[in-house]
This record gives structure tokens, C-alpha cells and sequence, in this order.
């Protein structure tokens, strides 16, 4: 089954079609194609065993007048498994059938030692025939440190996060991925800080975190998300757990016990997502306050606290 990181990379090139031919012009130097039109291709290349030769993502671009001018298969890889260089070869042949178009195999990975693999051609007869991968590993991750580059395209920055918030500029370019962030829905903003996080080195994770604490517009608008998705889903356990009682009484306990567990862990929510961790006390603490009006406070307060302590003391 393939795994969050690899899904997350995937998602890239999903969400923006543009990414995979921008990035195999830029870093590869491939003559620029018309993209008038951009379209996802079915990835099930053969009518035999479909599990078997069902690839990541299938690009094409056409001209104005509706012809395929490029076919881009693009295949994220995080590790070096040979039977995938067997299989690559029957997704590029045939995708290239479907269109009739020159194709181009575009490999993904965020592993300096897969891509050294990757990159080697498949030879396909023993006459010199052979396929040669585009490979896009770390080192040809774009750097994107300007805000509003980030804000153009947002995925660009996430795999620029990726391969250089560890590196010399890594302030600016976190800086870059958090503005390019303000221009995704929440879904994604989510989905790639996660997948930024995921990858970067402890410390530049907490430097992540830094920098996110010192900007209110975008913590504000995650925190934001978090309580309200805390409130409904506490309203939501009230109703549940008071219709189940069939009374009155019930209903009103029930819905002030999910309530204040919605709250709870919204403040739970808001302050990992700060790197404040809190004890054991003050988990149970937490956990066992059913005062809406103090949980609610808490809540409020975790938007700003510096510490636990700041918060239950």
C-alpha cells in the first residue's frame, strides 16, 4: 500500500497539472510545450492484471486545436525496487500509443540514493535501445525563497521546503512555503505542512514552528479551523450521546459532556501544533475539566501561550 509520503508527493502533480512540465523545463532544460490545454490521463496502462501495471499519474498537453502535444508519466519513488525500471517502460509505450505523442517518464523522490538509482537508463534489447528517466531528486528540488513565487504556485514551494528548509536559506524558504500556504484551501494547507514536516530535520522542524508562532494570519487561520472543527465535533457527540439516553436529562449531560470534550481537544489540537507539550497532570487535567467556560478560556489562550505552564497556571 502506498505510503502517506509517497501520496502527499503524488498530490502535488495532481493538484497542480502545470508542476510536472514547468519542472521538466526548468530543471531539464526541455523545450517549453504548448499548455493550452492540460489533462490527467487514465494511469491503467495494459487490459491484463491491472494491479500490476497501474502507474502513479498520466499528463498530456494539447495545443489549441485539441492535438497531444507531451505525455508525462510521473512515478514517485522512495525506494529502489528494480521491478518498478520493468514496468516503467510499459507505462511510457503505452501512454505514448494513446496519444500518439513524444513521451517522457518523470521520476519523483526526495532520496539523493534513489535518484542515483533512478536515473540510470533502461536499456530494452540488446541493440542500444534505451529509456532514459528524468529524474527529480533533492538536488534539482526547485529553491523558491520569494513569497510571491510561493503564492503562484504553492506545490513549488512545498518541494522546495522539502529539499532545502534543512539548507543555508532555510529561513527563507520556510518563510516562502508558509505565504504560498495563505493561497491553498485548508485541506491542503494541512496535507502539505504536514508532508513539509514530515521530511525536515528536528531542527528545522522547530524552526518551522518558529516561524509559523510568528505569523498570526496564517496560525490564526489553522487554529481557527481546528476549534471549529473541535466545537461541531463536540456538538455532534452531544447529540449522539443524548439521543442514546432517550431522555431529557440525558440529552442535556450528553451534550455538555461532548461539548467540553470538542473543546478539550481542540486546546490539545492548537498547542501541539504550537510545540507545547503538556504533562501527564496536565493532560488529565485537561481531559477531566468538564467548565465550559474555563475549557473555553484555555482554548482562547492557547492561540498565544508560550508555555504550559502560562496556560494552567
Amino acid at each position: 500500500m502506498p505510503s502517506y509520503l509517497h501520496e502527499a508527493l503524488l498530490d502535488l502533480f495532481r493538484n497542480e497539472l502545470s508542476l510536472a512540465f514547468s519542472l521538466l523545463v526548468d530543471e531539464f532544460g526541455m523545450p517549453c510545450p504548448e499548455l493550452a490545454h492540460l489533462r490527467a490521463e487514465p494511469c491503467d496502462f495494459t487490459d491484463i492484471g491491472p494491479k500490476e501495471f497501474r502507474g502513479d499519474l498520466a499528463l498530456s498537453t494539447h495545443d489549441a486545436r485539441d492535438r497531444p502535444v507531451l505525455g508525462v508519466c510521473v512515478e514517485v519513488q522512495l525506494d529502489c525496487k528494480d521491478v518498478r525500471r520493468w514496468k516503467w517502460p510499459v507505462y511510457l509505450t503505452t501512454l505514448r500509443s494513446r496519444l500518439c505523442c513524444p513521451v517522457v517518464l518523470l521520476v519523483v523522490t526526495p532520496s539523493r540514493k534513489v535518484a542515483e538509482w533512478a536515473e540510470q537508463p533502461i536499456e530494452l534489447d540488446t541493440l542500444g535501445s534505451v529509456i532514459q528517466p528524468q529524474v527529480l531528486g533533492p538536488d534539482r528540488f526547485p529553491l523558491v525563497t520569494d513569497p510571491v513565487e510561493a503564492a503562484d504556485c504553492p506545490e513549488r514551494a512545498v518541494l522546495s521546503a522539502i529539499a532545502h528548509g534543512a539548507g543555508p536559506n532555510g529561513d527563507e524558504v520556510l518563510s516562502a512555503f508558509l505565504s504560498g500556504l495563505m493561497k491553498t484551501d485548508d485541506e491542503h494547507a494541512k496535507m502539505y505542512i504536514d508532508l513539509v514536516d514530515e521530511t525536515l530535520t528536528t531542527a528545522a522542524s522547530r524552526r518551522l514552528e518558529d516561524l509559523m508562532a510568528r505569523s498570526p494570519e496564517y496560525h490564526g487561520r489553522i487554529a481557527t479551523k481546528y476549534v471549529e472543527q473541535g466545537l461541531a465535533e463536540g456538538r455532534a457527540k452531544g447529540r449522539a450521546e443524548g439521543r442514546a439516553e432517550g431522555r431529557a436529562e440525558g440529552r442535556v449531560e450528553g451534550r455538555v459532556e461532548g461539548r467540553a470534550e470538542g473543546i478539550a481537544g481542540s486546546v490539545l489540537t492548537v498547542l501541539t501544533g504550537r510545540g507545547i507539550e503538556l504533562s501527564a497532570a496536565q493532560r488529565a487535567q485537561l481531559a477531566e475539566c468538564t467548565d465550559i467556560a474555563r475549557l473555553e478560556g484555555w482554548l482562547q489562550q492557547a492561540l498565544t501561550a508560550t508555555s504550559a505552564d502560562d496556560l494552567f497556571s
